[in-house]
């Protein structure tokens, strides 16, 4: 055992941590069985989970219990007595939320998240602009396609003509939310357009309903190979708008 210390270290607070997460650990088990035990012992019933219950309130009780002796134990090995042992086991308990905090953050924030929870899926309305010189029948076989990190969605043409002839318009579904958009026009045997759609991760606000500027497009890739930045010149447009239900 180290000698007493009038302060606390950074060192005794990274292992109280530690050992705080192991109190943590050791109370869950140790909980889960003895309340497991007792449910068994008490003859706590099954029905509609009641026994699981019951034993999930006795592991939270020693767990409770069990991580703050774990702390103020490995504090006080660190040599830290008198009020700085309940000053340590605050820092150390704060510090254990915050960290906890942030991997849930972590978390939360990897997983996908819909962008319209209860309702229909907003949808992005896309028109194409051949390059000047080409018909809009070169655009046939060309398949639209909305790729994110979420998920990749093939969009659909519209069978009726569309206000302004010289264009082609379609529809993708916005299904989650997040920053990151491709816009695809798949060419069959030629090289693919690929357009950096500037929207935000929820786009369902009015300035979004409106179409966007002409775009030429941001990349050029063969199917199977790395995108290369697009050198200029004429080629095809795509402009857009978001078209959704207000809740």
């Amino acid at each position: 055992m180290q000698s007493a210390t009038k302060k606390i270290s950074v060192s005794a607070i990274i292992l109280a941590i530690v050992g705080g997460i192991i109190g943590l650990a050791a109370g869950l088990f140790l909980g889960f069985v003895l309340g497991a035990a007792l449910a068994k012992a008490f003859h706590v019933s099954s029905f509609e989970g009641g026994a699981g219950y019951f034993a999930v309130a006795i592991a939270i009780l020693v767990t409770i219990i069990v991580t703050p002796v774990a702390i103020l134990l490995t504090l006080y090995w660190r040599g830290i007595r008198g009020i700085w042992l309940f000053i340590g086991l605050v820092i150390v308990c704060v510090s254990m939320f915050a960290i906890a905090a942030s991997g849930l953050g972590i978390w939360y924030g990897a997983q996908p998240h819909a962008l319209n929870l209860n309702g229909p899926t907003p949808q992005l309305e896309f028109e194409v602009k051949s390059p000047d010189g080409q018909s809009v029948e070169n655009l046939a076989d060309v398949e639209p396609e909305l790729d994110t990190d979420r998920n990749a969605m093939p969009g659909t043409w519209h069978s009726d003509t569309p206000q302004n002839s010289g264009v082609r318009a379609g529809n993708v579904g916005l299904y989650f939310r997040t920053s990151r958009r491709l816009f695809v026009l798949k060419f069959p045997g030629h090289e693919d357009r690929i357009f950096n759609l500037h929207l935000p991760a929820n786009p369902m606000r009015a300035k979004y309903r409106s179409w966007s500027e002409w775009q030429k497009p941001d990349f050029v890739a063969k199917a199977g190979e790395q995108p290369t930045r697009f050198s200029g010149g004429n080629d095809y447009q795509i402009r857009y708008k978001v078209d959704y239900q207000d809740r």
